[in-house]
């Protein structure tokens, strides 16, 4: 792959073309909608200035992770019992037996082992068992998430929100960043509390701000969400509950920029460990205001009202010029 940067429209069609190639494109409607989600403006946001083998990386994952939550929350899955967990079993049996996955059956499987293999080159034993451990955390909560559908359980907004921070695939992401982003954690920084609360707090305001736009989408076909549940538990209508969640999801972006300044200006620490944990603020940082503006623009949701995070400030601590693959 070429480390030279990207001409306009050329990581887009790189996508498409690796998209069709993985099995995840296979007709034009799939392709028109893969080009609608606008996944270059995530990326490229979250990864300012990041060599182009990185970038490509990183918007591969974006992809998969928004076709996997489509193939599961789109097309009915889970109304039988055990259907989501046969879809799962092949994706966890590529992180922990290592196992190549065959068949037409478990082609997302496969898609899954190229894409561990490229990120999990060169990181160490602790950064693999961190990210295996938050993707079966993702997969664990979908099974949950879509048992619960089937039974018609309707969570409470704390119960929900504590899900939702599963389920929306950010933890994961924010390890693939990790590597893309050249902000790998420590042992030490990894534990850290405020490390913690900083993803929980990215994972808040991207799962909120995806319930916000999806809202429409999700009524369609019978799913709850953040703004049914609030509109429910406050007994007021869908629009207010909108306004509600809006405002709900400024105090947690508010909550992002308090932990990772905290994470910046953090004393008593060697030197090597404040400079990760400062470029790992701003890795967090820029993916939470990249997904607010990506949501903004994107396609991806059918009447998706344009929220008051259009307009998301990007994070604008020390930008480094694009760099070229070595």
């Amino acid at each position: 792959m070429s480390g030279s940067p990207s001409a306009p429209g050329r990581g887009p069609a790189e996508l498409l073309l690796w998209a069709r190639d993985s099995g995840l494109v296979t007709d034009s409607a799939e392709a028109r909608r893969l080009a609608a989600m606008r996944l270059d403006l995530l990326v490229e946001g979250a990864l300012p200035g990041g060599r182009a083998g990185h970038v490509a990386l990183t918007a591969r994952w974006a992809a998969f992770i928004c076709w996997l939550d489509d193939r599961i929350d789109r097309s009915g899955m889970g109304t039988v019992p055990g259907e989501v967990e046969k879809f799962t079993a092949p994706l966890r049996r590529v992180l922990t037996c290592a196992a190549a996955p065959s068949g037409p059956s478990a082609a997302h499987a496969a898609v899954l082992a190229r894409l561990w293999e490229r990120t999990a080159e060169g990181m160490p034993a602790a950064w693999r068992e961190r990210f295996t451990a938050d993707y079966l955390d993702f997969l664990d909560a979908t099974e949950e998430e879509i048992a619960l559908r089937r039974d018609g359980v309707r969570l409470s907004l704390e119960a929900y929100v504590r899900l939702r921070r599963r389920t929306i695939t950010v933890q994961p992401m924010l390890d693939v960043l990790e590597r893309t982003g050249r902000a790998a954690l420590t042992e030490e920084t990894a534990a850290d509390s405020r490390v913690r609360d900083l993803r929980w707090a990215a994972a808040d305001v991207a799962g909120w701000a995806n319930d916000l736009v999806s809202a429409a989408d999700d009524t369609a076909v019978g799913q709850d969400n953040l703004v049914a549940i609030v509109a429910r538990e406050s007994g007021i209508p869908a629009a207010a509950a909108r306004i509600r969640v809006a405002a709900l999801i400024d105090k947690r972006r508010d909550d992002v920029r308090a932990t990772a300044t905290a994470l910046r200006t953090a004393s008593g620490l060697p030197r090597d460990e404040r400079e990760g944990l400062r470029r790992y603020a701003a890795i967090v940082e820029r993916l939470t205001a990249a997904t607010l503006n990506w949501l903004a623009a994107s396609g991806r949701f059918t009447g998706a009202p344009r929220g008051p995070f259009a307009a998301a400030p990007p994070f604008t601590g020390s930008a480094r010029p694009r760099e070229r693959d070595s």
